[in-house]
């Protein structure tokens, strides 16, 4: 019973705060994202619907002021980021199976997506890499060394730093050091209640 009501109490302050017609949308959203993950069988808590995180609008935002040819994302989910981007060629990378298989009933075929990670890029040019919302589960070492095979080819990468402050857990939270002298940071953008923010940086020829 003491579950019920807590529940309830949470239920009453986000519908407060956010208003009735944005919690229906969320939650109908929720929904549909958990009815694909288990169809799809990925995980649904890692890719909340984008009325519940909608960093990805801003995300989309910074990306589309760049006016670029090729977009590459790789951790793209379910694609809610590359589908808001306006390219002719958008390449989405995700190492969940599933969860391509769901972002390819849900998005446009003009989307090419393939499963794999950073390793599994093979373009010959990218104008905007976007490696977002899960870059701080892997070491900066790692991070390194995956993103200098693609520095050659890349124009422009849209990442995200956890704040210092920000006390969620995360593994890591990456400065972007080892890009000194070899991208100059562009801008920083934050998006209210993420605990972090969204960072430009434009790869030096």
């Amino acid at each position: 019973m003491a579950v019920i009501v807590r529940k309830f109490a949470t239920l009453k302050r986000e519908v407060k705060s956010k208003g009735f017609f944005r919690m229906a949308k969320i939650y109908a959203d929720r929904l549909a994202v958990f009815t694909l993950s288990q169809i799809y069988k990925f995980p649904a808590s890692w890719h909340p619907p984008t009325s519940m995180r909608q960093y990805r609008i801003t995300v989309a935002g910074i990306v589309n002021s760049l006016k670029p040819d090729v977009v590459c994302e790789v951790g793209c989910g379910l694609c809610s980021i590359l589908s808001r981007v306006n390219s002719p060629n958008r390449y989405g990378y995700d190492i969940d199976s599933g969860v391509i298989r769901a972002a390819r009933l849900l998005r446009s075929s003009a989307l090419k997506l393939q499963v794999g990670g950073l390793s599994a890029v093979a373009l010959k040019h990218i104008d905007v890499l976007i490696l977002v919302n899960w870059i701080h589960e892997v070491s900066p070492r790692d991070l390194e060394m995956e993103l200098s095979r693609l520095l050659p080819i890349t124009r422009y990468l849209v990442l995200d730093a956890i704040d210092a402050d920000n006390s969620y857990g995360y593994r890591y939270k990456h400065d972007f050091s080892f890009l000194e002298n070899r991208a100059r940071r562009v801008s920083v953008t934050r998006h209210p209640g993420e605990g972090r923010s969204f960072q430009l940086f434009e790869v030096i020829r």
